[in-house]
């Protein structure tokens, strides 16, 4: 018996997965042959309709697919199954992934413009875990403690995460986070700050309380000004920043950082004191030309970087560009480089980047609103280079600068294997996920004329040029 509407919800979910679970398996559910009225009366004379309904379909499938049904609904209407019948009362416990908003935590009745008061918060969730058996099992946490992105005041104890033993990833998001954290957390491996307040010390907190933590996000949050990144066995691997008001300087003591990635307004003094392994590095700073800064400081703090990606606006480039020095980043593998707002950039000053990082193997460049189409006073000499493997373009348009620039590399590069020309820009989102941004397809006589001028330029051999509309990304 259905006892409420939001059961009925729930009800009505399920039977939706399982219809598209049903057509995504390899072996679909089986067909039933509709029989005949005459048929079905003379072989089942006392069959009824109430007799159809007390079959349950759904109840009869196995409890590993109903738990990962339930794990994709709101918490409130996964719990709720647990009145359907003494089969479903305790598998939403054994779900793993667990999110909270305010809402559901403090109930319908709040006022979502005031201040939410923190035991309520804190004591909602208790409640929540004990009545799922205890605390085992909750590897995912994720916590919205506010109803708006302004509301950043409520203070959060992080000592909640040490009653979870088996918490693996926490997501915090609206609120104030002082350093509370007084017990060890040593199975916490991933942690985000979303629109969070961050009070001085509370980084350095964490980090001296997580053991284990390997993955530290900070997005859209207040932060003091000086953060710290330093602790004798910390295992932090990788670590984004993403436009935090207040930051001024960043201080690294990781032995074990592999990738940093920091996006800002403004950029911010680094003070990477000791950090061997980190070989991979991501720079967005909007208001700024980080040019200089790349060609210079960063590439003497990080000799040994494998992999760079940053963005530039066009101008503040081709005005630094010829401040770089030669073969800055002797290590350098994988070079991305992202140029916005560039009507009137000269793509071919590139080549004295590629001076720069004479051992790279794979360069991607990536282009928007790019209409330079001056003819060149004199041709550059050409420059080989023994190591480049792979050229992208994205966001191809087919001017004579761009194609100038293709067949540089293509009579330069003698290792090169693939050149790959996209007409569509490709936009990193962090976290090493990328997305690419539409744009009107070239023409049949556009697409023909590009691959006529680029068809047996190349001096390597093995080279092979592919144009298409959308870039291809790894997986």
């Amino acid at each position: 018996m259905i006892r409420s509407s939001r059961v009925a919800f729930a009800l009505v979910t399920l039977s939706s997965a399982i219809a598209v679970f049903s057509l995504l398996t390899k072996k679909p559910l089986p067909k039933k042959k509709k029989p005949s009225l005459q048929c079905h009366i003379e072989k089942n004379p006392s069959f009824s309709c109430a007799a159809a309904e007390k079959k349950d379909i759904i109840s009869q499938l196995p409890d590993d697919i109903l738990i990962s049904i339930i794990a994709h609904m709101p918490v409130k209407c996964a719990v709720s199954t647990s009145v359907l019948s003494k089969r479903w009362r305790n598998l939403h416990r054994c779900v793993s992934d667990i999110a909270f908003d305010c809402r559901y935590l403090l109930g319908h009745q709040i006022d979502p413009y005031k201040l939410h008061e923190s035991n309520l918060i804190i004591e909602s969730v208790n409640r929540f875990l004990w009545l799922r058996s205890g605390r085992l099992g909750v590897e995912k946490l994720f916590l919205r403690c506010g109803c708006y992105l302004g509301s950043s005041d409520f203070s959060f104890s992080l000592d909640l995460l040490s009653e979870i033993p088996s918490l693996k990833y926490f997501e915090l998001s609206l609120c104030s986070l002082p350093p509370s954290l007084t017990k060890q957390c040593n199975s916490l491996q991933d942690l985000c700050l979303s629109y969070v307040n961050v009070c001085p010390g509370a980084i350095e907190c964490i980090l001296s309380k997580c053991s284990r933590l390997i993955s530290f996000r900070m997005g859209n949050c207040k932060s003091p000004p000086n953060l710290c990144f330093r602790g004798p066995h910390l295992q932090l691997k990788y670590l984004y920043i993403n436009d935090c008001e207040g930051v001024k300087e960043i201080e690294f003591y990781a032995s074990n950082l592999v990738s940093f990635e920091f996006a800002n307004p403004e950029l911010v003094k680094f003070i990477f004191d000791h950090v061997p392994q980190l070989q991979s590095i991501y720079l967005n700073v909007f208001k700024e030309n980080i040019v200089p800064y790349v060609g210079g400081k960063l590439a003497l703090d990080l000799p040994r970087l494998k992999s760079l990606t940053f963005v530039s606006r066009g101008d503040y480039f081709q005005g630094s560009i010829g401040y770089m020095g030669t073969n800055i980043f002797r290590n350098l593998r994988r070079l991305d480089l992202s140029l916005y707002n560039i009507p009137q950039m000269d793509l071919l000053l590139l080549t004295q980047l590629l001076q720069s990082c004479s051992l790279v193997q794979e360069f991607h460049l990536n282009t928007n609103f790019l209409e330079y189409n001056a003819p060149q006073e004199k041709k550059r000499a050409i420059l080989f280079h023994s190591e480049l493997k792979e050229m992208e373009i994205s966001g191809f348009v087919g001017t004579e600068n761009e194609i100038e620039f293709a067949l540089y590399i293509l009579k330069s590069a003698i290792s090169l294997e693939k050149m790959q020309i996209n007409r569509c820009c490709k936009i990193y989102e962090g976290s090493n996920r990328w997305r690419r941004r539409y744009e009107t397809p070239w023409s049949e006589d556009e697409r023909n004329s590009i691959h006529m001028k680029l068809q047996g330029q190349a001096v390597s051999k093995t080279a092979q040029v592919f144009i298409q509309h959308k870039p291809r990304f790894e997986d």
